[in-house]
C-alpha cells in the first residue's frame, strides 16, 4: 500500500490547492504551510494515507477558520454531474447489460477527486465522464449480480460530491428498499456530505446516513457505532474510491470494491493498470 514518502508530494499539492480556494492573508497561508510541514515531520508513518489526510485538512481548517473549503469544488462538480445525468442514465438504460453499465458510469464518476487531482478543471471531469462506458470493466459483473441477488441488506459507501450523482444509476440496479447509501460525518477533501447526497436525490432513493467520521476513507474504530452495526451486519458492502479501497482492504465483510485506479502504488498494490476501472472482491 501506498507509503508516507509516496503521499508527502500529494499532501503539499492537496494543501497548496486549498490556500489557492479560501481567502486568507498572506500570514495565515504561510502559518498553515508551516503547520501542515511540521505535522508532516511528527505524524505516525504507519498510518494509512486517509488517516494521515484526516489529521492534516483538520489542520488546515482550523488555521484557516474555514470548516469546508472545498464546498464551492463540491457544489460546481455536483451541478455538473446533475446536468449531465439525464443522458448519462437513458445511456446506461439503453445498454446491453444495464448493471455492467451503471458500474462503468459510477466508476466513471470517481475520477471528480480533488484529494488525487488537484489541477481537475471541468472540462477533464467531464472528458472522464463521457468515457466512462467506453472504458474497460476490470471485474466478474455476473459475480457482482449474485451478490447483489442473494443480500438481504447493502450497505453503499459514497465517495465524493459530484461522483455521487452518478452513483444514482448504481443505486436503481440494487434493491432499493434493502440498501442504505452512507456519506462522511464531516466535511473532508471534496467527499460528499448528506447534504450532498439529499441535493445528488439520494435521500429520495435510498436510506441514507453519515458514518459519523471525516476521513476520506472508512476508518471503522472512528466511526459511529451506529455505523459499526450497519457495517458488521450488512451482507454485501459496495466501497466507492481509493480511500475506500486503502482503508478497507483487510477488513473483513462481502466487500467490493469499485474505483478507478489513480495512484501508481496502489495500481501495483491491486495488480492492474494505471486508469483501470475496477470492480473487484478482496479475497
Amino acid at each position: 500500500m501506498r507509503t508516507y514518502h509516496d503521499c508527502l508530494p500529494c499532501f503539499m499539492k492537496q494543501t497548496l490547492s486549498v490556500l489557492e480556494m479560501v481567502d486568507i492573508d498572506d500570514t495565515t497561508r504561510e502559518n498553515t504551510l508551516r503547520s501542515v510541514l511540521q505535522q508532516m515531520s511528527t505524524i505516525d508513518l504507519h498510518l494509512s494515507p486517509p488517516a494521515m489526510a484526516r489529521k492534516i485538512h483538520r489542520l488546515i481548517r482550523e488555521i484557516c477558520d474555514n470548516p469546508d473549503p472545498f464546498y464551492n469544488e463540491k457544489q460546481r462538480y455536483q451541478k455538473l454531474a446533475i446536468r449531465l445525468l439525464p443522458q448519462i442514465e437513458q445511456d446506461v438504460l439503453l445498454a446491453a447489460d444495464p448493471l455492467r453499465a451503471a458500474v462503468q458510469m459510477a466508476i466513471a464518476g470517481n475520477s471528480i477527486d480533488h484529494g488525487v487531482y488537484h489541477d481537475m478543471t471541468e472540462t477533464q471531469a467531464l472528458a472522464s465522464i463521457e468515457q466512462g462506458l467506453q472504458t474497460p470493466l476490470q471485474g466478474n459483473v455476473e459475480e457482482f449480480s449474485a451478490a447483489i441477488a442473494g443480500a438481504q441488506s447493502i450497505l453503499y459507501l459514497g465517495d465524493n460530491a459530484g461522483e455521487i450523482v452518478l452513483d444514482k444509476l448504481l443505486l436503481k440496479q440494487l434493491p432499493m428498499e434493502k440498501t442504505t447509501f452512507v456519506v462522511r460525518g464531516g466535511p473532508i477533501l471534496n467527499d460528499a456530505l448528506w447534504a450532498d447526497a439529499e441535493q445528488a436525490g439520494i435521500t429520495e432513493l435510498v436510506h441514507v446516513i453519515d458514518n459519523g467520521d471525516n476521513t476520506p476513507g472508512t476508518l471503522l474504530e472512528h466511526c459511529s457505532a451506529e455505523f459499526r452495526e450497519m457495517f458488521r451486519q450488512a451482507d454485501l458492502i459496495i466501497a466507492k474510491g481509493q480511500g475506500n479501497y486503502e482503508t478497507l482492504s483487510d477488513v473483513p465483510g462481502n466487500i467490493f470494491f469499485l474505483l478507478k485506479a489513480k495512484c501508481p502504488v496502489i495500481a501495483r498494490h491491486i495488480g492492474c493498470k494505471l486508469g483501470s476501472a475496477l470492480l473487484f472482491r478482496r479475497p
